[in-house]
């Protein structure tokens, strides 16, 4: 006879959810190179040899196909598992990590293999089969050896399975140490009681007559029951019966034995809250939105009544995420989740898709008004200071809106839809809502079409040039210093606005490589340009926020440029933004380097920001900029006078340098001369041209005729 299976036993580790579903390659692939269409839980493992770097799912590795799984593994890889490992530890992990892979290596470190929460439920469910089995097996011992008193006496009162015997009339006769664990009743306490006593009251009449039924017929029953323990407490276990018969044939007891599935429940529970729920804000996740999308799809159609769907996208949330770090960022995530929840009704759905992005699904509403009276709370709710890390910090949102039926049939169209009008939403000036429009789509291809022309651009370096605008001392007219504007022709639309290409540039994570170019056009055209004259000039580069974050991949390259020309550092006028100044903890570093090196640091379109006093001085700026919009009203506008007024005296006590910028007619000249202002930038002086044209333009003021 085999002994009975221990209490555990089974697929308890992370050793038994190894999962088969990945794939190794090694740092120099490209997710190219791999056969399309593979499952969706697929997750790749970048390996250096033997030994292990991290994992990359296929999704992103989907998202940047040409890129080497090397330059993926940029996120922060969570410590791995071990083989040994519970199946809880491991939920824990999954959920604590929000991941939907973990790797797993053994004490020396080395890859055993994946683990993945799929592989969980597998787990759970071979689990509950091998309990199955379990049962079976206990009660096919307790009938063969039932008769050999003390073996079945003895395995009786050790299983770790409650055991209940009664007579043929349903009187309680022995239970065993398990059955008292479980309900907490002692035997004392059961012993010459009806079974009635453990009832729960969930289950009616019918219930239990389909219970004897089978006992009668087939001399068994299996199956899940509720049962009530001594202290009240409610409970679900798996029960088995079976029928044992004396010679006549006719019952002689009744054996049940159970187990305790509260923990098992329990566990489904969590998994099924991890697999259709964000761990982080407790909202559904994408998958149960899709449930929910395509149920109101159903319901509308047969209801005919309408809904809305909206996708909403925090603006400037990653920049709270790279200052106050992830946690801040996390907590910011939660809070917003909970106002978002505040302002729905309960009959709407608001998921969280990823990352800073939700999705909402507004039930029953026909009118455009009435969806808007609900963006316009959410984004009013969302628009109060959040307290994250002892900081206030204020936010905004953007919201793409698709009607169901108007903007599409089927939940794949409105998600496509509602994303198309949210990218609209956060592209174009004006209210931070869009609903759907026919042909946004269009436009958001001719987005990519000019971001692949661009890319190709910078490749050949055909298309893309300088132009140069003087900046001149108001007195003299005279130029001080050179600024070099980026422009580009397109081969078949012809010039493209730098208000349209450079925003397109940041977005497509082109900052560096665009600096790069731009440093080498910079230094090329100032190379034509005579040596006393270059010598004797300034020179203003710009650079974008996310390029000042790498600022050490291109300083040497401005380093080597300067030196081939014979200029010092001074010479070259950095201009960077007021955000980039605001942003500290990133930027500190790149602009303490500049510095160093002895570059001078402009900020660029001042007056129009955060114009903050604490940061010019913390960062010891050289000029100021006034943006073109204070300048264009100055004549006019007694405001704008005052603004640009207040900026001279501050930059004065600061002693630091200032220029208009956009000066285009003799009034704004004269005013700005009124008020101190020594040197400008506009069309009123100079055009922005060809380095050929400046020469020309140079030699012309130096020897005039």
């Amino acid at each position: 006879m085999n002994p009975l299976p221990e209490a555990g036993q089974g697929l308890a580790t992370v050793a038994d959810c190894l999962s088969g579903d990945c794939l190794r390659v090694t740092p120099e692939a490209r997710y190219r190179d791999f056969a399309p269409g593979q499952d969706g839980e697929r997750v790749f493992v970048v390996m250096d040899g033997e030994r292990f770097l991290g994992l990359v799912s296929l999704q992103q590795a989907a998202l940047f196909p040409n890129r080497l799984f090397a330059d993926l593994l940029v996120t922060r890889q969570p410590p791995p598992l071990r083989p040994e490992d519970s199946l809880e530890h491991a939920l824990d992990r999954l959920e604590a990590e929000d991941a939907s892979h973990m790797a797993v290596v053994d004490a020396q470190g080395r890859f055993v293999g994946v683990t993945s929460r799929l592989m969980v439920f597998r787990c759970l469910r071979d689990r509950e089969r091998l309990l199955h089995t379990r049962l079976q097996s206990t009660v096919r011992l307790l009938e063969e050896e039932l008769t050999h008193h003390r073996i079945a006496s003895m395995v009786f009162d050790t299983t770790s399975e409650g055991i209940m015997v009664t007579d043929a009339e349903g009187t309680i006769l022995l239970v065993n140490r398990a059955f008292s664990m479980t309900t907490g009743y002692a035997p004392d306490e059961v012993i010459g009681q009806k079974p009635s006593l453990l009832a729960s009251g969930r289950h009616d009449a019918a219930f239990y007559a389909s219970m004897w039924k089978s006992l009668s017929q087939t001399g068994h029953w299996s199956g899940e029951i509720w049962n009530r323990r001594k202290n009240g407490e409610i409970y679900p276990e798996y029960l088995h019966i079976d029928v044992i018969r004396g010679k006549d044939g006719r019952p002689l007891r009744y054996v049940g034995v159970f187990s305790d599935m509260t923990e098992d429940r329990q566990l489904q529970a969590r998994l099924y809250d991890l697999a259709f729920h964000d761990p982080l804000t407790g909202l559904p996740n994408r998958a149960l939105f899709d449930e929910r999308l395509k149920a109101s799809i159903n319901h509308a159609q047969r209801t005919d009544s309408p809904f809305a769907l909206l996708y909403l996208d925090l603006d400037r949330f990653k920049m709270v995420n790279d200052t106050l770090g992830h946690t801040a960022g996390d907590e910011l995530l939660r809070q917003v989740a909970g106002r978002l929840r505040e302002t729905l009704r309960e009959t709407d759905t608001v998921a969280r898709l990823g990352g800073d992005e939700f999705a909402v699904i507004l039930c029953s509403v026909r009118e455009r008004e009435g969806i808007l009276t609900v963006v316009r709370k959410l984004l009013a709710s969302l628009r109060r200071p959040v307290q994250v890390s002892d900081r206030e910090i204020w936010l905004d949102a953007s919201v793409g809106i698709a009607h169901f039926p108007d903007h599409g049939d089927s939940a794949e169209k409105l998600m496509q839809h509602a994303d198309t009008a949210l990218y609209a939403a956060k592209s174009e000036a004006g209210p931070r809502w869009c609903f759907y429009e026919p042909g946004m789509g269009r436009r958001a291809h001719e987005r990519l079409e000019l971001e692949g022309a661009l890319r190709s651009a910078l490749e050949t370096g055909e298309g893309l040039h300088l132009a140069w605008q003087p900046q001149v001392d108001m007195a003299t007219h005279k130029p001080r210093g050179l600024e070099a504007l980026a422009r580009w022709t397109h081969p078949a639309l012809g010039p493209v606005s730098p208000a349209r290409f450079i925003p397109l540039v940041e977005d497509a994570g082109l900052a560096v490589r665009f600096t790069g170019w731009l440093i080498e056009a910079f230094c090329a055209d100032i190379a034509t340009l005579p040596h006393a004259v270059r010598t004797g000039l300034r020179f203003a580069l710009n650079v974008s926020a996310r390029a000042l974050h790498a600022a050490q991949q291109w300083l040497p390259l401005l380093d080597e440029g300067l030196q081939r020309l014979g200029l010092a550092p001074h010479q070259i006028d950095v201009e960077i933004t007021e955000s980039s100044l605001m942003d500290e903890d990133r930027h500190a570093a790149p602009l303490l380097a500049l510095r160093e090196r002895g570059f001078q640091i402009s900020v660029d379109d001042f007056g129009t920001g955060y114009s903050n006093l604490g940061y010019l001085m913390r960062f010891s700026v050289d000029r100021l900029k006034i943006d073109m919009s204070l300048i264009d009203g100055i004549a006019l506008n007694h405001t704008s006078r005052q603004i640009v007024t207040a900026i001279l005296r501050m930059a004065e006590a600061l002693e630091v340098e200032v220029v208009a910028e956009g000066v285009e007619t003799e009034a704004q000249r004269r005013i700005l001369a009124e008020l101190g202002c020594h040197e400008a930038q506009g069309y009123y002086f100079a055009r922005p041209m060809a380095m050929n044209e400046l020469v020309r333009l140079l030699e012309d003021q130096t020897h005039p005729h």
